[in-house]
C-alpha cells in the first residue's frame, strides 16, 4: 500500500510539474514577445498627451497592445501645438521611417505618408469630418442650406475653401477656440470646424453650449478615413493590427473611446477626400 500511495503521490508531483513548466512556457512566450512601440505627439489632445497619459490614440494603442499579446512602449515626440487642422500637421513619419516606433494612429489616408516611400498605411479604422457646430436647432443641417447665415471656418482650411465654393458668407479666425467663441456670442450661426480638435474643446467648455448638428452629413470633400501608418516591409504587423482595430471598432470600444474624448464618431467612409472631389465644387 505504501509503495502505491508513494507512486501515486510521485506521479502527482510529476503532474504538477508539468503543468508549471507549460505554464511557465507559455509566460516565457508572451513575455518574449517585442514590444510594439507607437509614436505619439507630446501634447496633442483629443489623440495623445505625456503630462496626463491619456488621448485616444494612446487609448487604442493600449488596446491593441493587449489584443496582440505584446508589451507597448511609447516613443514621445515633441509637437507644435499650434498646429489644429488637417491640412497641415507634424506626425513622426521620419521617426517611423527611421525604425524609431513601428506604429503611428489616426493618420488621415494615404496622403499624410506619400513623402515616405517606405512607409504605408492600414485598413482605415475610423472616419473624421469638418464638422457643423451650432448653438440652438435652428442651426442649418448641410453646407448647401447655410446660404447668408455667418459661418465660422479657420483660415485657410479645406472648410474655409469649401465654404467659400458654396458662396456662403464667412466669418474666418485663426483657431478653433475664437470660431466657436464667435458662434457662442451670436457672432455666426454655425461653424464649420475639424471635429476632432473642436469636440474636444467643446468637451472642456461645456459653458458655451454648443453642440454637433444633428442630422448634418459630412460630404467627401470635406471628411477623411484614419489609419495606422506603419512601414511596407512589416506586412504581418500591418495584417495583425487591422485585425484588432477591426474588432475593437467592432466591439463597441473605439467608439466609447472617441465619445470620451468629445469626437464624433463615422465609421470609416466610402469616398474622402480628394482633387475630384474638391473639382466638383466648381
Amino acid at each position: 500500500m505504501r509503495g502505491r500511495k508513494g507512486l501515486k503521490w510521485l506521479r502527482s508531483l510529476l503532474l504538477a510539474g508539468l503543468f508549471f513548466l507549460s505554464t511557465l512556457g507559455c509566460n516565457v512566450l508572451a513575455d518574449d514577445q517585442p514590444a510594439l512601440r507607437v509614436c505619439l505627439l507630446e501634447d496633442n489632445l483629443p489623440y495623445s498627451s505625456r503630462q496626463h497619459d491619456s488621448g485616444l490614440d494612446l487609448e487604442t494603442a493600449k488596446a491593441v497592445a493587449e489584443a496582440l499579446q505584446r508589451p507597448l512602449a511609447l516613443v514621445w515626440v515633441k509637437n507644435n501645438t499650434h498646429i489644429d487642422e488637417i491640412e497641415d500637421s507634424d506626425l513622426p513619419t521620419r521617426r517611423l521611417s527611421k525604425n524609431e516606433c513601428d506604429a503611428i494612429f489616426s493618420v488621415p489616408g494615404p496622403d499624410a505618408v506619400k513623402d515616405s516611400p517606405k512607409l504605408a498605411i492600414g485598413a482605415p479604422y475610423y472616419g473624421a469630418a469638418f464638422e457643423l457646430i451650432g448653438r440652438d436647432s435652428s442651426t442649418p443641417t448641410s453646407l448647401a442650406a447655410l446660404g447668408e447665415h455667418p459661418t465660422a471656418v479657420q483660415s485657410q482650411t479645406i472648410a474655409n475653401f469649401v465654404l467659400n465654393a458654396h458662396r456662403a458668407k464667412m466669418r474666418t479666425f485663426f483657431s478653433t477656440e475664437e470660431a466657436l467663441s464667435s458662434v457662442a456670442k451670436g457672432e455666426a450661426v454655425a461653424a464649420l470646424l475639424w471635429g476632432p480638435a473642436a469636440g474636444w474643446y467643446l468637451r472642456n467648455h461645456p459653458e458655451l453650449k454648443l453642440f454637433f448638428v444633428s442630422g448634418y452629413e459630412p460630404p467627401a470633400v470635406v471628411r477623411w478615413n484614419e489609419h495606422v501608418a506603419m512601414r511596407k516591409s512589416d506586412t504581418e504587423l500591418r495584417e495583425a493590427l487591422d485585425k484588432a482595430l477591426a474588432q475593437f471598432n467592432g466591439s463597441g470600444a473605439l467608439q466609447a473611446v472617441l465619445e470620451r474624448y468629445g469626437v464624433p464618431f463615422h465609421r470609416p467612409f466610402d469616398t474622402t477626400y480628394s482633387l475630384a472631389e474638391m473639382q466638383k465644387l466648381k
